[in-house]
């Protein structure tokens, strides 16, 4: 998951333009860490899935068990699943009802697709900023989970957070996206230059050529 890799070049460079490119340029390079992010948390429940295995064929083979198995796992599962926020959703993975959007002109499906990055970044904004008050709280008070091997409570909620902060960070420059392939491409023959093409913020309209 790459965004448009066409050469981002025009005979007649304009402020516009080099914004343009230069976002496009930022997009790449985040995509790339998106897809690193993505498939780094693949492989955590790739390897899960072959610990939790092994732990069930110890149990009843009698063979040497690692301890905190299920506290482990949840840390795991935390990471993994907040992780891979990013990707899924700049890869168009997240779930979008769009019964009615076939039905839409541009515009007006182009407002739907901004209301619904809104609202991504509306909860997962939110959801950011309790989680890091709740990761000083429990840092300030040192709490530490009940089972072993009593892990400062703060750690893995860190992990969360950070996932919830990776989100926000890309539904804001989606959303950036969205504004800046709208009008900057206008702006920039304004100015005297040539077409450019705008390009979808959602990668899986890119792949179907839409």
């Amino acid at each position: 998951m790459v965004a448009n890799a066409q050469v981002d070049y025009v005979g007649k460079p304009t402020l516009a333009s080099k914004t343009l490119f230069g976002y496009r340029a930022v997009t790449r390079l985040t995509d790339r860490l998106y897809f690193f992010m993505g498939w780094i948390c693949g492989l955590e429940l790739l390897l899960l899935g072959f610990f939790i295995t092994y732990q069930v064929i110890a149990r009843k083979l009698g063979w040497v068990m690692a301890p905190a198995t299920d506290v482990m796992s949840g840390y795991i599962l935390a990471m993994a699943a907040t992780w891979a926020f990013s990707y899924s959703l700049r890869s168009g993975a997240h779930v979008r009802i769009d019964v009615l959007l076939p039905y839409m002109n541009f515009r007006i499906r182009a407002v739907a697709d901004f209301l619904a990055l809104f609202s991504v970044w509306f909860f997962a904004y939110v959801t950011t900023w309790k989680m890091w008050g709740n990761v000083i709280d429990n840092y300030q008070r040192g709490v530490v989970t009940n089972d072993y091997p009593l892990t400062p409570l703060f750690i893995p909620k860190i992990v969360v957070a950070l996932g919830f902060t990776f989100l926000v960070i890309t539904a804001t420059q989606m959303m950036l996206s969205m504004v800046t392939e709208a009008w900057l491409p206008k702006l920039h023959r304004a100015m005297g230059g040539d077409d450019i093409d705008s390009q979808s913020v959602f990668t899986d309209e890119e792949a179907a050529g839409t």
